[in-house]
């Protein structure tokens, strides 16, 4: 049987909440790679600024949109889309819209 993977376009308070279910979910499940890349739209953030991706990939938490909110070691934060998807048979999206 082929391994699932799954990754998580979107960063932000929903997705990084969604993170943490997904994460943990596929730890349980034999079925699912170990990791999930989680596309993140890269900015600076806290002081001294840090690039978000390495505040998540580090400390495992969203520090501006889910701060004291841990995520779990399989998350990891990733900047390039195309990087993210390479290989993802699961596609979950969480992008803010109006």
């Amino acid at each position: 049987m082929a391994t699932e993977k799954a990754c998580i376009i979107g960063s932000g308070n929903w997705g990084s909440a969604i993170a943490r279910i997904v994460g943990g979910n596929v730890l349980k499940n034999p079925r699912f790679d170990n990791v999930v890349q989680m596309w993140v739209y890269e900015e600076m953030v806290g002081e001294p600024p840090r690039k978000l991706t390495e505040i998540i990939n580090q400390d495992h938490v969203n520090a501006k949109y889910l701060p004291g909110v841990s995520l779990p070691d399989s998350i990891v934060a990733n900047p390039d889309l195309a990087d993210t998807v390479k290989g993802a048979t699961v596609l979950i999206f969480v992008l803010p819209h109006q």
